[in-house]
């Protein structure tokens, strides 16, 4: 019950959101092609190189644990900076609202 009444709350929040970007998107595609035909091409290269990881992947001949502890320690690297950054903000707007 809660979660579709959470996925009806976030398509209506997409759906709001597409409606006041599709303005702006009929802007960029009559004023700036290149522009959107540019964004159309780095979608095109994402789809073609997640095509391609698997085999690229599989051709190092790291073991799936290898590749987990890459994963597992890439993700560590960029998110562990951005959670002390967000308690180190909180503690200072804490400091601040305190009488």
């Amino acid at each position: 019950m809660i979660n579709a009444l959470l996925k009806g709350i976030m398509s209506l929040i997409i759906s709001l959101v597409s409606l006041i970007l599709a303005p702006i998107d009929a802007i960029i595609l009559q004023f700036l092609p290149d522009i959107s035909n540019a964004l159309t091409g780095i979608g095109k290269m994402f789809a073609l190189v997640s095509d391609y990881m698997g085999f690229a992947i599989s051709l190092t001949g790291l073991s799936n644990e290898t590749i987990s502890l890459i994963v597992l320690f890439i993700t560590f690297k960029l998110t562990v900076p951005m959670i002390i950054y967000t308690v180190k903000l909180a503690i200072k707007w804490y400091d601040k609202l305190k009488p």
